[in-house]
């Protein structure tokens, strides 16, 4: 298994020459900040989850380098708002 590389610049500009590759929209934030939770959506941060036994458990969270390279980005893997509703 390969080790993600997060890079916000990177991001940014791969996302945008993904949206014109494939002609699909480009909902992301330009800059990458959420405009809700204001996290950049292309930084590796831990998001916590609160369990029903009463204990946490902690997922990095956040969107690659390769992903945005990839796929169409229609949302925050932070806060998990929608950017296409």
């Amino acid at each position: 298994m390969s080790e993600k590389t997060f890079n916000v610049i990177e991001s940014v500009k791969a996302q945008s020459e993904y949206c014109k590759e494939t002609g699909a929209p480009h909902f992301a934030p330009k800059s990458g900040s959420c405009w809700n939770c204001n996290k950049n959506i292309y930084e590796e941060l831990p998001k916590e989850y609160h369990l029903y036994d009463g204990s946490t458990k902690t997922i990095m969270r956040g969107i690659s380098v390769d992903e945005a390279k990839t796929q169409l980005v229609t949302g925050c893997p932070h806060c998990n708002r929608s950017y296409c509703d």
